[in-house]
């Protein structure tokens, strides 16, 4: 694939994305589809070689999807897991850096609280901690056994975490 044509590829994604969440902004996997999104092109825009794209305009949407789901998806380990990850990586996308990086350790907290058998939830949060390698290690076994499983799409989301986390 050419660079013109990542270049459409995104493009018509975002549009699509975009399009879904105003149409259903109360779907979670809306939400957090549009969300990863634009986190992942103002992260990973130079690796990926998309060339003029509005960073401006995907920091926007990125904080305008993430303030909405603060306010209706905040029991929801989905969004709270996904969006902790997103705001502890790279909190000065969302806000203030130390405000938004405490956010993004809490919602990880909550999303463990919530669900404390869930070894992604459960490895995100300790890893969010100061905590011991080996403690890490142990955990980074266990959220093995289920990657493929949990992540089984082809999607940008799957495909990330997938790639990230594949021993």
């Amino acid at each position: 694939m050419d660079a013109l044509e990542s270049q459409e590829k995104w493009n018509e994604a975002r549009s699509l994305l975009i399009k879904n969440w105003q149409e259903n902004p109360q779907d979670l996997k809306v939400n957090i589809r549009l969300g990863f999104f634009c986190w992942y092109l103002l992260v990973e825009e130079v690796p990926l070689g998309v060339k003029n794209v509005d960073l401006d305009e995907l920091t926007a949407i990125l904080v305008q999807v993430t303030n909405f789901g603060l306010a209706n998806f905040e029991d929801c380990e989905d969004f709270l897991w996904i969006y902790g990850w997103m705001i502890s990586l790279f909190p000065y996308y969302f806000g203030d850096y130390e405000e938004w990086e405490e956010k993004g350790k809490s919602m990880l907290k909550r999303a463990h609280e919530l669900n404390p058998d869930d070894p992604i939830y459960r490895y995100s949060y300790i890893g969010s901690l100061p905590s011991s390698e080996a403690e890490l290690k142990y955990e980074f076994q266990q959220l093995q056994v289920g990657l493929e499983d949990r992540f089984q799409g082809k999607g940008l989301l799957s495909e990330y975490f997938k790639d990230i986390w594949r021993s």
